[in-house]
């Protein structure tokens, strides 16, 4: 898969992981990659009708806003120009089964462990984008619990 024109959003509050992410996806082509060091910097991006991502790779375990909080925000249509079956990867070192069912019942694109490789981002990039899917009302989006340890 060709992901060079593609534009992605990566926000991790780790400054080492945002760039082994960028780095990895830079590897692959991709020359537009927003970088937020939090889920905040991250909706704020999101926010901003001037850019429009294909992709949003986030961290699960930031503050104030978590990952799976910032992916709600989009299945829910907080931002008012971004679809809200924008791809949505997370990544985190997190296999608690109630972190992933959470992020899957919102419709998670797919789940990277960390340490990221390059292979691995790439697979769940294609995972994701292989996938149909229909998103739920934003109700059922608001219902679900984020708040999960």
């Amino acid at each position: 898969m060709d992901i060079s024109k593609l534009s992605f959003l990566v926000a991790d509050d780790d400054a080492a992981m945002l760039e082994i992410i960028s780095a990895a996806l830079a590897k692959f082509g991709v020359v537009w990659i927003r970088k937020c060091t939090s889920g905040a910097e991250a909706a704020a991006a999101l926010a901003d009708s001037n850019c429009t991502y294909h992709c949003i790779i986030s961290d699960y375990s930031m503050a104030p806003v978590s990952g799976l909080q910032l992916l709600q925000s989009v299945r829910t249509g907080r931002f008012e120009h971004v679809r809200r079956e924008t791809a949505f990867i997370m990544v985190t070192v997190s296999g608690k089964e109630q972190v992933v069912r959470t992020a899957l019942a919102l419709d998670v694109g797919a789940y990277v462990m960390k340490p990221v490789t390059p292979e691995g981002l790439m697979k769940a990039i294609e995972r994701t984008f292989a996938k149909l899917f229909v998103a739920k009302t934003p109700e059922a989006y608001a219902a679900i619990n984020t708040a999960v340890e």
